[in-house]
């Protein structure tokens, strides 16, 4: 199945002995136990050979960055083992949720846990944060009207934003536009794709399509018909439903 960019960090932990497999340069491997999947900016491919019961946990990538203090730019486009990456303390995280009942105790474990990691830390609303909810919250943000919006200049916030998320503030509009474009076929609206891509803010339907395809490897029809082959589960699409 062909996973498509969502604008997040998302925290897998696996909850039974079956995992799934992950495409990379040298074939497949079985995913971690407990894995962070970086912001990724094009699809890559996972295939299941059984049922994979999980718990996962999305990340904003400035949240995530505020809740364990790693930049989304040092993981961005990859996998990673999140107990490699954040040491002896993270498993014990895990077991806590993974030793819970059911499904909304788990959910309020994680939030009591990541509560925890916030509670000694000092949150500064930064420009690149506040940046990028102004493009969440806008699918007609144009980029050159951004810096006015957090004061601070263009190339400033263009230098700050690809040290934190590894992008471009203009990449990221591109993503978090696209997941709107996803939650509208995802929902099944009688719309045609003329209508959502103006609905999405694009200027004509050749760039529609064309920002399409960059980001799935596809075009919007080939989607449509073809939505069991494809993880799409947009990720900050906060318009208006």
């Amino acid at each position: 199945m062909k996973v498509i960019p969502n604008g997040c960090l998302e925290l897998i932990i696996h909850l039974n002995e079956w995992h799934c497999d992950l495409q990379n340069a040298y074939g497949w491997s079985q995913s971690p136990e407990y894995m962070i999947v970086g912001m990724h900016t094009k699809p890559y491919l996972v295939q299941f050979g059984n049922l994979v019961n999980v718990f996962a946990i999305r990340f904003k990538p400035d949240g995530f960055y505020n809740i364990f203090g790693i930049p989304a730019s040092t993981i961005k486009d990859s996998i990673e083992d999140f107990s490699q990456v954040m040491g002896a303390k993270f498993p014990d995280f895990s077991q806590k949720i993974k030793g819970k009942k059911d499904f909304r105790e788990m959910i309020n474990c994680a939030e009591n846990q990541l509560l925890k990691n916030l509670q000694n830390k000092i949150i500064n609303l930064n420009y690149v944060s506040l940046a990028a909810e102004v493009i969440r919250q806008s699918k007609s943000i144009k980029m050159k009207d951004l810096p006015n919006q957090v004061f601070i200049s263009m190339r400033q916030l263009d230098r700050q934003f690809k040290e934190q998320f590894g992008i471009s503030p203009k990449h990221y509009m591109r993503i978090t536009r696209l997941n709107e474009v996803r939650r509208l076929l995802n929902k099944n609206y009688r719309m045609d794709l003329t209508s959502v891509a103006y609905h999405c803010g694009y200027s004509d339907q050749a760039h529609f399509i064309n920002e399409f395809k960059s980001f799935t490897g596809d075009l919007p029809t080939i989607f449509i018909k073809g939505k069991n082959s494809y993880i799409s589960n947009p990720g900050l699409s906060h318009y208006d439903q």
